[in-house]
């Protein structure tokens, strides 16, 4: 919480405990607890809120090289309904130290968090840092079990002490459990000197077994006892549970700063540029190529956001020789945005309804009339061919079965005989060709490769300038990795863009 406000101000997230009783304020470090140990230390991050009048500290927990785990109160209006926060970049301006043994000193890994996932039922958030940390420094691993009553927790946090306002380094309190519920377990120091205080919130609770130490909560609330500046005595505090949230922290580190992308030459240049919403602030952007495989400094392709949008595709639809932009939103609608040939748009019109239960969708010449089409795996595993008119597509036809179990397709010459294929990724990462008949029908699929599991989101284009179909692939970690195809359904060595 902020250092510079009132004690009424620091006490007004209330939140109601079993047993009558009441805890208040965001806990920050143990309150005479002792200096962490480097090898623990290295994982927790001490998260500096705002700026002025505004500013407050919260700790939090890397799980992930790029993103931290920590309460979502210190991101909320309203700390008392910290489950209101908003997904997106942070309305204040946040930084995250993470690995440093002195808050004073030059070491470890300082970045802004760009982008919130707040989880839906809980108070906590996932923060995502603008660039990942050292490889040195290791995330927190996620206990596999809950942790049971009785059993004590070591606390790890940058928050205020018995004797320190602003510690420069983190601290770690014992903290008994002494009830739990399928959310929350509820803490009291193991001793008198152990407590958590303000500027904790979001300290991890850590547990050490026989496999090691491991993350079972977040704290989240405290009474503060013996916290300096403090009258109260007791100790008790509330933590929410991490042990069952190992899905849902995956899933998010999972993604990459992208919601979606797409690659095709958007600024007439003749070299495949990189186009992708952000999911920081759901505005499209697009990459300038440099032919040879790697992306420049973004721009904004247009000052409108692409909320909801959950399929991107672009190629030539409108025959003009502009590569244009197709795009599917959650509402169902088909959206066309024609392009410039500038990195910009001109307009955008519905050019199709009822796609609710589409989920991957790739775009090129199927048919050879010169006119962009679309291929699209419907929810039920048919894959649909929509050929264009320039203007809008025709009603689809069933293409093929069995897509359930691809998760990312893409489309574009990748023999070298003139007809459209398709490249797709299946579950179990391995790559699959279709090769196309050159009506919107394919042959059998044949693997090519495998390993591309931790690939999300994949594209078309030739980006060097060959006239050979390339494969454009964002990495879970963030990085464009570009693989030159050579024209006779392989790939050459990936040209890596590391994540903006």
């Amino acid at each position: 919480m902020s250092r510079t406000r009132s004690s009424a101000a620091l006490a007004s997230a209330l939140a109601a405990v079993t047993g009558a009783a009441v805890l208040t304020g965001t806990p920050a470090t143990a309150a005479t607890g002792s200096d962490a140990l480097a090898d623990t230390q290295a994982a927790v991050a001490r998260l500096h809120i705002g700026e002025g009048d505004t500013t407050r500290s919260c700790s939090g927990a890397l799980v992930d090289r790029q993103w931290v785990l920590t309460a979502a109160a210190c991101f909320a209006v309203d700390p008392a309904n910290p489950t209101q926060v908003t997904a997106g970049k942070p309305a204040l301006k946040t930084t995250a130290t993470i690995g440093r043994s002195s808050l004073t000193g030059t070491g470890g890994h300082a970045a802004e968090v760009v982008e919130l996932v707040p989880s839906p039922d809980r108070d906590l958030v996932m923060a995502r840092l603008v660039t990942p940390t050292p490889s040195g420094i290791a995330p927190i691993e996620l206990a596999a079990s809950p942790p049971g009553e009785g059993d004590t927790l070591q606390a790890i946090g940058f928050g205020r002490t018995k004797t320190d306002w602003v510690p420069g380094t983190a601290h770690t309190a014992s903290m008994k459990i002494t009830a739990s519920s399928d959310t929350e377990v509820t803490l009291a120091g193991a001793t008198a000197n152990d407590a958590l205080c303000k500027g904790d919130t979001g300290a991890p609770l850590l547990q050490e077994s026989e496999d090691g130490v491991a993350l079972v909560g977040i704290a989240t609330r405290s009474r503060q006892g013996g916290c300096l500046g403090e009258t109260e005595t007791r100790t008790d505090a509330i933590a929410t549970r991490t042990d069952d949230m190992a899905d849902w922290i995956a899933t998010t580190a999972g993604r990459s700063w992208a919601l979606l992308m797409t690659a095709t030459d958007f600024n007439g240049d003749k070299k495949a540029d990189l186009l992708a919403i952000d999911a920081a602030d759901d505005f499209l952007y697009a990459q300038p190529g440099d032919g040879k495989g790697k992306f420049g400094k973004r721009v904004k392709v247009n000052e409108g956001r692409w909320t909801g949008m959950r399929l991107l595709a672009a190629t030539d639809f409108t025959g003009d020789g502009k590569a244009d932009i197709l795009a599917a939103n959650t509402n169902g609608n088909l959206y066309l945005y024609p392009g410039n040939g500038k990195n910009g748009i001109t307009g955008s019109s519905v050019v199709g309804s009822g796609w609710g239960g589409i989920r991957l969708i790739a775009a090129a010449d199927f048919n050879g009339d010169k006119k962009g089409d679309l291929v699209a795996a419907h929810t039920n595993g048919n894959l649909f061919f929509y050929p264009g008119n320039g203007k809008n597509f025709a009603s689809g036809t069933v293409s093929s079965t069995g897509w359930t179990h691809m998760r990312m397709i893409t489309a574009g010459d990748f023999t070298g005989d003139g007809k459209a294929d398709i490249y797709a990724v299946h579950n179990s990462g391995d790559l699959y060709l279709y090769s196309g008949k050159g009506n919107g029908t394919f042959h059998t699929a044949s693997k090519t490769g495998g390993g591309w599991q931790n690939m999300r989101l994949l594209s078309e284009a030739d980006f060097n300038g060959d006239q050979k179909s390339d494969l454009i692939a964002i990495h879970t970690n963030g990085n464009i990795h570009a693989y030159p195809g050579n024209g006779n359904r392989g790939f050459g060595t990936p040209i890596v863009t590391p994540a903006n």
